[in-house]
């Protein structure tokens, strides 16, 4: 007789079926899992998407930001360099019409006739010949830079002219008043009295065009705008032409006999120029011989003479190159240099029509070239 089975069978039959269930319900759950996991890959997915979306609007917000800074930048950053109180209003941008006939915009900038960043008070015409007045670059026999000492008076009387009388008192003209009308100039040491009650109004384009020929930058022709607000001009007028010296400061500047402050030298590195020529004077403006200096009057920057310590090589006859700044990156722009006067001696570009103008002293002399004395 067989052993009885400990279980019946429809016992067994009970565990098979919920065995049966068990396996499908834990594939149901891992369907389930599955599927769940699929859609948080999903969901990761669209977080990613949002992200990427997130990023890219960040993106072309920067680069708007940037465009919007890059268009600012060209249109504010010329007039922003000048220095603290050079300009008595703000500046502003306007159409204007070029000396090519390029019709464009220009920064309109305003400064005062005698500007408070730099001293104007002289010392210009020395009184007698124990004084020491300004400087000179005579263009007679010996020509050179001097100080306006007794070495120079008496060569200058050596040399025939009268500027001195017997007792060593020298000759001062106002070439604004009446002795100079009447042509009471000549043997003078030119001296005009200053007005510091009206304003000069420059133009420089904003984006610069270059000429077909380099425009030359006479005898008082007007070069540019310094970046302490005092307007540039070209050589002063010949004292071997003319007979009067209209006497500058240490740094290269004098009053116009209109009454306005203006330069004839890049004052920022004048006093190289005086030490070597042994002009026992001292220009009180800070030096700096590599700087942005100012602007010509067709928008290029004027800088020092030198560049990484070195006069530039690659000078054009405007003394100009096209090389890296701070301020604009690869460029033309001038160089002042080591000559007396140490001004370009060209301009490459169009300046505007009406460069500079007073909008309050109609009466201002502004000569652009071959002027009257004293200028």
């Amino acid at each position: 007789m067989k052993p009885r089975s400990r279980y019946p069978l429809t016992a067994l039959l009970a565990l098979a079926l919920i065995a049966l269930l068990l396996i499908t319900s834990a594939c149901g759950s891992s369907s389930d899992d599955t599927a769940a996991a699929g859609d948080t890959s999903q969901v990761t997915t669209d977080s990613t998407s949002d992200d990427a979306d997130a990023t890219e609007s960040a993106t072309d917000t920067a680069d708007s930001d940037s465009a919007d800074s890059a268009e600012t930048s060209t249109t504010t950053d010329a007039a922003s360099l000048f220095n603290d109180g050079a300009l008595t209003a703000d500046a502003v941008t306007v159409d204007c019409t070029l000396e090519n006939g390029s019709e464009t915009t220009c920064f309109q900038l305003e400064v005062a006739s005698l500007v408070s960043t730099v001293d104007t008070d002289g010392p210009y015409c020395p009184e007698t010949t124990s004084d020491v007045g300004g400087i000179w670059v005579w263009d007679g026999d010996e020509p050179g830079l001097y100080a306006l000492d007794s070495e120079f008076w008496d060569m200058m009387t050596a040399q025939g002219y009268e500027f001195v009388d017997a007792d060593g008192n020298i000759t001062i003209t106002d070439p604004g008043g009446s002795g100079a009308d009447s042509g009471g100039t000549a043997n003078s040491c030119l001296e005009a009295t200053a007005d510091g009650s009206f304003h000069l109004q420059v133009l420089i384009p904003t984006e610069p065009e270059l000429l077909d020929e380099p425009v030359s930058l006479l005898e008082i022709s007007q070069v540019g705008l310094a970046l302490d607000g005092v307007t540039i001009f070209g050589d002063a007028p010949s004292v071997a032409d003319r007979g009067g010296l209209p006497a500058l400061d240490a740094c290269g500047g004098h009053i116009d006999p209109s009454g306005y402050y203006h330069w004839h030298f890049g004052a920022e590195s004048i006093q190289t120029n005086l030490d070597e020529a042994g002009a026992a004077v001292t220009c009180g403006i800070e030096q700096d011989v590599e700087a942005l200096l100012g602007f010509s009057y067709d928008g290029f920057g004027i800088y020092g003479p030198e560049e990484d310590r070195s006069i530039p090589s690659d000078l054009d006859e405007c003394s100009g190159h096209v090389s890296d700044t701070e301020e604009f990156g690869e460029i033309y722009h001038y160089h002042y240099t080591y000559d007396s006067p140490n001004l370009p001696a060209c301009r490459v570009g169009a300046a505007a029509t009406g460069k500079l103008t007073s909008p309050d002293n109609s009466a201002a002399a502004l000569p652009d070239g071959d002027g009257p004395p004293g200028r």
